[in-house]
């Protein structure tokens, strides 16, 4: 079965049985549902480090330098895990601490993307020169 494939079964599966062991144990429903996060999760860390071992092979054939491509992983990190996270929040019914988990999320993104703007306006001045 393809990788999209389980994690549609898994999804899928998890969503019926927690439904309907919602309403007589909802504390089984949620230990399933936190259990089927935790291997969608794994199986996406499986996934995630196969693509970046290719992402690097492609960069270093293409003699990229990590300065470069470094700030784009870690903003596209930063928004993964804020928006797992955001959504934990308001799982928990804390839509206002999911809001603050955003704003915090965004600083940190621009805070990371700026040695790339660093780079660019370098080059950019280089290249004017």
């Amino acid at each position: 079965m393809s990788g999209a494939g389980l994690l549609a079964g898994i999804v899928v599966l998890t969503l019926v049985l927690s439904l309907t062991l919602k309403k007589d144990a909802p504390v089984i429903a949620f230990l399933l549902v936190l259990a089927a996060g935790v291997v969608l999760l794994l199986r996406l860390g499986e996934a995630a480090q196969s693509t970046m071992q290719r992402f690097s092979a492609l960069l270093a054939r293409g003699n990229l330098d990590a300065e470069l491509y470094g700030p784009v992983l870690r903003v596209v990190g930063i928004a993964v895990l804020v928006r797992i996270l955001a959504a934990l929040c308001r799982d928990a019914g804390q839509s206002a601490l999911a809001a603050k988990v955003e704003l915090a999320g965004t600083v940190l993104a621009f805070g990371a993307a700026l040695p790339l703007l660093e780079q660019v306006l370098t080059f950019l001045t280089e290249w004017t020169v």
